[in-house]
């Protein structure tokens, strides 16, 4: 039959599936004779004898599922109530994040041993390539951080120009021997070094090394 249509439901205040008949034309029928375009059916064969539920969920209400079960098709087994779905969606080892509700996730969602995890930390994916982050669990990194020399960048320092003065006259022998003369005359050239110090700067504290940051529950279940 196509295109049933429910003509008039204004005296009904409720409609069982099996026994209570609703008035529906087979608008196909345009005669509208008496020999039966104006037919009945029931809920039930309305749905192609599809069985309805004990209590339907509908788009224009809220109820509360309270040990409620869900068939599925998928790999969680039939007929499991929701808390038997959330420990499918959250096994031994996972994370929970919530960004401002402190409580236990044991209590906000029904079952599990849960432990606060990661304080003061951020979470990075594991990579196999890299012995930094190759094993799940594994630490590192700092908050802040002071520069060693090899970490330093590559510079250099400019010296201030400056004289050496060498006061006094006379006149030295080759055998080294010293005159008094107005005129200072050396024969013998003697050569000495010394290190120049230049003017430091910058105080060597460590500095901030935090990557911008956003503060959450982190809850790790472990039974």
């Amino acid at each position: 039959m196509a295109d049933i249509k429910i003509l008039d439901l204004e005296e009904a205040t409720e409609i069982t599936e099996t026994t209570d008949y609703i008035s529906v034309v087979d608008t196909s029928d345009t005669t509208q004779d008496s020999t039966g375009t104006t037919k009945k059916a029931t809920v039930r064969k309305l749905l192609g004898d599809r069985v309805l539920p004990d209590t339907i969920v509908g788009t224009t209400e809220t109820q509360t599922l309270t040990d409620k079960t869900l068939s599925t098709g998928s790999v969680i087994d039939a007929n499991v109530n929701v808390v038997e779905v959330l420990k499918k969606a959250y096994p031994i080892g996972s994370v929970y994040i919530n960004a401002s509700n402190a409580t236990n996730p044991a209590s906000l969602l029904g079952f599990g041993t849960w432990s606060a995890f990661g304080a003061g930390k951020v979470m990075v994916g594991l990579d196999a390539g890299d012995t930094s982050f190759d094993t799940a669990g594994e630490t590192g990194g700092e908050k802040t951080h002071t520069l060693t020399i090899a970490e330093m960048p590559i510079h250099t320092h400019t010296q201030n120009a400056h004289s050496h003065t060498v006061a006094g006259g006379g006149l030295v022998t080759d055998g080294g021997s010293y005159r008094a003369g107005s005129d200072f005359n050396i024969n013998n050239t003697t050569t000495s070094s010394t290190t120049a110090t230049n003017q430091n700067t910058g105080g060597g504290s460590a500095h901030n090394n935090l990557q911008p940051y956003i503060v959450v529950y982190f809850w790790k279940r472990t039974a």
